[in-house]
């Protein structure tokens, strides 16, 4: 509330009242005193007739604080993603008919252990599985994971150790619900160097928004993880010009699937 101006206390009090929250003196002005002390927002007293009025402004401190825990819900909606897109992620491995024996490099969001579980068998006996980790502050989780579920098989990798790696090795290219993580070209450009030729590229994401917004600038400045999210609508088309063959290549009320092969 304080983030674009001051407010002395009856001003907050009735915006809060506005947002249905009944907040009475005895809440509210404990709390500022609480927010104060620890730096978020501080006070100032300005003369008038009769009683002088105490408004209170945010600090960059409180400005930082309150990005931080807009991120935490950030997170938590990301999980919450996952849990309810599930079988649509699921449904996009299944179309892309993965055989045993094969090399399957994994660029998926870190955060789906559920669905790594069966992709991680697909392979099976004699295939590899190169599981890809471009923020460093995963390594030690995923590292965690692999011993956990004793799952020593899969090679993991990050993103220079990727770009290391011959090129035609790669049967399938799982890139599903991260690109937000990923850089779209990156991802993009190594799939076309390290699959083999009839080997095929997964993809499974919510659809871009419209570029160019205000809620972008916003997002590109305080967020920047979530500043450029999900799949271009005319990524079927790129692909198909850098000599990729469409499989699949579905939209669902905002969430695009599609399985592309590669033919030169």
């Amino acid at each position: 509330m304080l983030w674009n101006d001051e407010y002395y206390g009856l001003e907050i009090q009735r915006r809060l009242r506005f947002q249905g929250k009944n907040v009475g003196p005895g809440q509210l002005y404990p709390a500022l005193r609480r927010l104060e002390e620890q730096g978020f927002i501080t006070s100032s007293e300005v003369p008038r007739v009769g009683a002088n009025r105490v408004y209170y402004a945010i600090t960059e401190m409180g400005k930082s604080t309150v990005i931080e825990r807009l991120m935490d819900v950030l997170y938590v909606m990301r999980y919450i993603s996952i849990d309810f897109l599930y079988p649509y992620l699921e449904e996009a491995v299944e179309k892309a008919d993965i055989k045993q024996g094969e090399t399957i490099l994994d660029l998926s969001s870190p955060v789906m252990e559920k669905l790594r579980m069966k992709t991680t068998e697909l392979h099976k006996p004699d295939g590899r599985y190169l599981l890809v980790n471009t923020n460093p502050v995963f390594s030690e989780l995923l590292s965690e994971w692999i011993r956990s579920e004793k799952r020593e098989a899969i090679e993991l990798l990050d993103k220079e150790q990727v770009e290391r790696q011959d090129g035609e090795t790669v049967d399938i290219v799982l890139a599903l619900f991260n690109i937000t993580e990923i850089n779209v070209e990156w991802t993009i450009d190594q799939a076309l160097r390290l699959l083999r030729k009839g080997g095929k590229l997964v993809i499974c994401d919510i659809a871009a928004r419209e570029e160019d917004t205000i809620r972008d600038d916003l997002y590109k400045k305080y967020m920047p993880l979530h500043g450029k999210s999900g799949i271009d609508l005319n990524l079927d088309k790129k692909l198909t010009e850098l000599g990729m063959k469409i499989l699949v290549f579905e939209r669902k009320r905002g969430l695009i699937t599609g399985v592309f092969q590669k033919e030169k």
